[in-house]
C-alpha cells in the first residue's frame, strides 16, 4: 500500500493573487493535514494559466507524495485545473456520468430545465480518476495516482469555496487519505489568556528545548496565547490505539505551571467556552457595549444554542444612550468620563437592570486613533462585569490600531464573563 508521508498545498486562482480574495483554504487545509500525520511544507498559490499551472504541478509532484489543489473546476473559461490535472498525469479527459446527472438534478431543483454547455464541463474527469461528489455545488473533485519522475504521487483536487471544499475534504478525502498514511497525530490545544508569548515561552522553556515526543510548541494569537501538544503515533509500531497516550503527563506539567491563565485544552474558542459554561449554569448574559460596537454580541451569537443564554445588547456608543437607556447618571459621565471605572460600573449595572440577565458585561475604551490623553492614553479600556455577586472590574492598557484595540477588549470582556462563572 502507498505510503503517504509529506504533502503539499496548491491553491489556484487569480483573484488569490491580487488580493481580491484571502486565502483561508491554505491554513485550513495545512491544519488538517497536520491532524493526518502528514507533514507539510510547502504551499503555493498560482492563477489561473494554464502553463503556469502545470509548472506548479510538477515542482509539487517532485518532492511530495501528496498535492491537494484548490479552485478552478467551475464552469466558466478560466476554470482549467481538471483539464490541467489531466495533462500532469497523462490523462484522457473523459466524461462522468454520474457527476453529469447530478449536475442535471441540481437545475432541476432550481427550476432551470436547460443546462448551458460550460456546466457540462464539470463532469468532464481525466481517465482513471476517483471522483469525489459535490453535495454543496455542482462542481466534483477528483483523487488522481500517478508517476512522475519515478516517483508515487496523489493529487486531490477540490473546488474553492470553502463552503464546499471544506465538507468535501472531510467526508470524502480523508477517508482515503487515512489509508495510506502511516503515522498519526494527537493534538492538544492549550488556550492561555492573561499571559505573553514571550513570558508563557519563558515558564516552559526547558520542557520545549527538551521535547521529542511529544512536543509542545507555542503559537501567538491575538489576545491569547495557544500551545500545541503534539504526539506522533507509527503505525508500524502495531495498533495506534493501544499505544501509549504521552500527552497526559505534559499536559499536567502544563496545567501545574501556566493553569490559572489556561481557559481551555481543546478547539473551542473564549465565546464558545463562556456559551458553554452559561449553559451548563443555566444563566443568562447581555452586554453594553461602546468602543466595541456589538463585537462581543457577534462573538456569542455565532454558535448555535447561544439564543438560550444571551439575551441582547445595548450599543452605547453615544453618552445619551448610556443615561437614557443605561440609566449612566450624568455626574459619573461629566466628573470621571465614559472611560472610566465609575462609568463602566453603571453601565455594566444599568444593563443588568434592562435586560434583567444573570450577568451583564460592559466595554468602554478609547480605541483610536483620536481621543487619547496624557491621563487616558490609546488604548485604554474598563470593563465590568455585574452580577448578584455585586460587580467586579478590569482595566486594560491596549497596544495597537484600532480594530485590535477593539478586537482585544471583547476577548478580555468575555474573559472576565468566563472568571464570573467559575
Amino acid at each position: 500500500m502507498k505510503n503517504i508521508r509529506s504533502g503539499e498545498i496548491l491553491c489556484v486562482g487569480t483573484e488569490l493573487l491580487v488580493g481580491q480574495i484571502v486565502n483561508t483554504n491554505a491554513s485550513w487545509l495545512a491544519r488538517r493535514l497536520s491532524l493526518l500525520g502528514i507533514s507539510s511544507y510547502y504551499q503555493t498559490v498560482v492563477g489561473d494559466n494554464p502553463a503556469r499551472m502545470l509548472e506548479a504541478m510538477k515542482v509539487a509532484s517532485s518532492r511530495s507524495d501528496l498535492v491537494v489543489v484548490t479552485g478552478g473546476l467551475g464552469p466558466t473559461a478560466d476554470d482549467l485545473t481538471m483539464s490541467v490535472a489531466a495533462k500532469m498525469a497523462e490523462r484522457k479527459m473523459q466524461i462522468h456520468l454520474p457527476s453529469r446527472e447530478a449536475i442535471s438534478e441540481i437545475f432541476r431543483k432550481m427550476g432551470r430545465t436547460e443546462v448551458t454547455e460550460n456546466n457540462w464541463k464539470q463532469a468532464m474527469m481525466p481517465e482513471g480518476a476517483f471522483v469525489l461528489p459535490n453535495n454543496n455545488g455542482t462542481a466534483p473533485g477528483a483523487v488522481i495516482e500517478y508517476s512522475f519522475e519515478g516517483r508515487e504521487v496523489t493529487m486531490i483536487l477540490l473546488p474553492g469555496p470553502p463552503s464546499e471544499m471544506q465538507p468535501m475534504f472531510v467526508d470524502q478525502a480523508e477517508p482515503w487519505i487515512r489509508q495510506h498514511v502511516p503515522t498519526s497525530f494527537k493534538h492538544l490545544f492549550v488556550r492561555m489568556i492573561g499571559i505573553g508569548e514571550s513570558k508563557a515561552e519563558t515558564m516552559l522553556l526547558d520542557l520545549i528545548d527538551g521535547q521529542n515526543n511529544p512536543t509542545i510548541a507555542p503559537y501567538a494569537s491575538e489576545g491569547e496565547v495557544i500551545f500545541r501538544i503534539s504526539q506522533l503515533f507509527d503505525k508500524n509500531d502495531g495498533d495506534i490505539t493501544k499505544q501509549p497516550d504521552l500527552t497526559a503527563e505534559l499536559l499536567a506539567e502544563v496545567r501545574n505551571r501556566l493553569g490559572e491563565f489556561i481557559y481551555e485544552v481543546g478547539d473551542r474558542k473564549m465565546p464558545e467556552v463562556v456559551k458553554d459554561m452559561l449553559h451548563a449554569q443555566r444563566k443568562t448574559i447581555s452586554f453594553a457595549e461602546s468602543c466595541t460596537a456589538g463585537l462581543l454580541s457577534d462573538a456569542i451569537a455565532q454558535y448555535p444554542g447561544a439564543s438560550e443564554v444571551f439575551k441582547g445588547a445595548i450599543i452605547a456608543y453615544d453618552n445619551d444612550i448610556k443615561t437614557n437607556i443605561l440609566n449612566v447618571s450624568s455626574d459619573i459621565l461629566t466628573e470621571y468620563g465614559a472611560v472610566s471605572e465609575q462609568c463602566a460600573i453603571a453601565m455594566a449595572t444599568g444593563c443588568r437592570d434592562v435586560m434583567k440577565t444573570d450577568l451583564a458585561i460592559s466595554v468602554t475604551g478609547i480605541a483610536g486613533p483620536d481621543g487619547g490623553s496624557e491621563e487616558k492614553p490609546l488604548g485604554t479600556v474598563w470593563l465590568a462585569a455585574a452580577s448578584a455577586d455585586g460587580v467586579v472590574t478590569r482595566k486594560l492598557h491596549l497596544a495597537g490600531n484600532r480594530g485590535r484595540i477593539r478586537r482585544v477588549s471583547a476577548l478580555q470582556a468575555l474573559d472576565l464573563a468566563r472568571r464570573q462563572l467559575l
